[in-house]
């Protein structure tokens, strides 16, 4: 059933297979811990899914309610895999079981969320309800690949994102759409502004504290795998 189910998702990720190719081929291991199914989604050249857990070199665990809410679009898979620390327990989880293999199996996992949108045209909608719990805010993943990653956050009125004071060894940006709070640079503190884009360089602290609820978007670009 579970290797059906993923059958046809692949079938309609092909608009846009390209983006899943990895360099060799990479095993990507499903498995519902509430039911016992398991299945291995083959990205290489070609994707394709065999039965059951097979040599994988990732491993996805998570129940089959949260593939059914994704399946329905009622859950976003960034959101639900998405996480401030590994050590983080999430609704989906995933395990490396190839050392070798690790930089290739988690450029593959960032690209797994093209599959989760149903539809042959791949189709997010921004909702909070739908955004996942990560660095003291709400994050959607919307691009990671290729050195790139792109989501939508969402900051509650009294949250603040990284409020330990992140720092990054890439660069950075913030376009400010909505909401009203102070974002914090280091030493400087200045007013936040929808309408504006707030560049982050490389290893500077950066926090925002939202005073009403905030959305943005979030850009970070020469990241490594």
């Amino acid at each position: 059933m579970l290797g059906q189910i993923l059958g046809h998702l692949i079938e309609d990720v092909e608009l846009y297979a390209d983006l899943l190719s990895a360099e060799g081929v990479v095993r990507v291991a499903v498995a519902l811990t509430d039911t016992g199914e398991g299945a291995t989604i083959v990205v290489g050249d070609e994707i394709g899914v065999l039965e059951g857990s097979v040599d994988p070199d990732i491993r996805l665990t998570m129940e089959s309610g949260a593939l059914r809410e994704m399946l329905d679009g009622k859950a976003d898979f960034g959101a639900l895999i998405s996480r401030s620390r590994m050590s983080d327990v999430r609704p989906i989880n995933f395990q490396l079981m190839n050392p070798e293999k690790a930089s290739a199996a988690i450029e593959a996992l960032k690209t797994m969320g093209l599959l989760f949108p149903p539809g042959r045209i791949k189709v997010k909608e921004l909702r909070r309800e739908l955004a996942g719990d990560a660095h003291g805010a709400h994050p959607m993943p919307l691009v990671y690949w290729d050195g790139i990653r792109f989501a939508w956050y969402v900051i509650d009125a009294g949250e603040v994102l990284n409020e330990e004071g992140e720092r990054d060894p890439y660069p950075q940006a913030m376009v400010i759409l909505k909401g009203k709070g102070v974002i914090s640079l280091d030493e400087v503190e200045m007013e936040l502004r929808p309408g504006t884009v707030v560049y982050i360089p490389v290893n500077s602290v950066h926090r925002i504290s939202a005073e009403e609820d905030v959305e943005l978007l979030w850009l970070a670009w020469k990241t490594p795998p």
